[in-house]
């Protein structure tokens, strides 16, 4: 938002310490502790979008969004609602399960899918799926709480002995290249669109893209604009996809049904996906957005790759035009404040464990 004129933003948040909060690009931060009732949280967005005359209201997580389609009736100006898809398309979108019944229904390609259930942990001659299997819960992101399973009786054990607290699926695992295709969209047709091809990931299994390779491919931004199209989808959308090498066709894994993590890669490739979204909700028309294949790396994946090539200081080039380092030197406070945290919390806790030990 920073890259955007004319642009005030007001940051309301449950979190009081969050180091967005010090960003010199917000103009009021607005703290409100965690309500029990959604009503309370929708009065005082109604009380600040009146106080402050709040042009767009934009709801950022999956809570937020879930929470404001379901009671946009309780909006006082609920046409300055942010361009959302309906609680329907909204469902299917953010639920694993009907996704993939979703995908099949349309005749889209995706993992053969099945929702866990004890049944399946108890009989393996019900189980009609090939291993190696993942188990993912249904409420996670970024690859959090996925499980791979290589036979039924590590399967079985693992939930015998850990439970089955959650809600999960289990889908085939597919060996393959890691894509995203962002998008935004009005009523099932896409506006603005790139897409990403994961090159560098965390250590953990599963994780978010860390550095990804900008790229142009028609058979997925096909398949990409039939999805869209078939959810009648409304706003941004991250739809992560497989490209199963060995059978040269794309699956669909899941739809993150809000901004993503890397949203600063896609505007360093052209593509300004919050400021569009606000045009929108401003009933101002969306002009083609070319985007550029070029290649990106967040900071953590920038210190990966100065630890395997220390001559990366040299590469300025790289690191101003590949990386998110101009913006947090223009705005630097929230990164310093989340440094000083960090610290702060490992000096907790290693307190704390020496009073364990003692």
């Amino acid at each position: 938002m920073s890259q955007s004129k004319n642009i005030r933003l007001y940051v309301m948040s449950t979190k009081k310490d969050m180091p967005l909060r010090y960003s010199r690009h917000i103009h009021r931060f607005l703290y409100f502790p965690e309500e029990n009732s959604e009503l309370a949280w929708i009065a005082n967005i109604n009380s600040v979008t009146e106080k402050y005359e709040i042009d767009v209201i934009m709801p950022i997580w999956e809570t937020a969004i879930h929470t404001l389609i379901q009671h946009k009736n309780l909006l006082q100006n609920s046409e300055k609602l942010a361009p959302l898809p309906t609680l329907h398309d909204f469902t299917i979108a953010s639920n694993k399960a009907l996704l993939a019944e979703h995908l099949h229904a349309i005749g889209i390609s995706g993992p053969n899918t099945v929702p866990l259930t004890l049944e399946l942990i108890q009989g393996k001659d019900q189980l009609n799926l090939n291993f190696p299997l993942l188990a993912k819960p249904l409420k996670s992101g970024n690859g959090k709480g996925i499980v791979k399973f290589e036979d039924h009786e590590t399967f079985a054990s693992y939930f015998k002995t850990n439970g089955l607290h959650q809600s999960y699926i289990l889908q085939e695992f597919i060996i393959g290249e890691d894509f995203c295709c962002n998008v935004l969209c009005l009523e099932g047709d896409i506006l603005a669109f790139t897409i990403q091809k994961g090159n560098l990931w965390e250590s953990t299994p599963f994780s978010a893209q860390m550095g990804m390779d900008f790229v142009h491919n028609d058979t997925l931004f096909q398949m990409a604009k039939k999805l869209m199209k078939s959810l009648n989808w409304t706003g941004v959308a991250n739809i992560d996809l497989l490209f199963d090498v060995k059978n040269e066709v794309f699956h669909v894994l899941e739809i993150n049904p809000r901004f993503w993590n890397s949203l600063t890669a896609s505007l360093m490739a052209g593509v300004n996906f919050p400021n569009l979204l606000i045009q929108m909700a401003l009933k101002k028309s969306i002009e083609p957005q070319p985007y550029k294949d070029i290649t990106y790396v967040n900071l953590e994946g920038l210190t990966q790759y100065w630890k395997k090539d220390k001559a990366l200081i040299f590469k300025t080039r790289f690191i101003w035009q590949s990386t998110p380092i101009k913006f947090r030197i223009s705005d630097p406070i929230p990164i310093i404040f989340h440094f000083l945290q960090q610290g702060k919390n490992n000096f907790l806790q290693k307190i704390k464990s020496i009073f364990r030990k003692t």
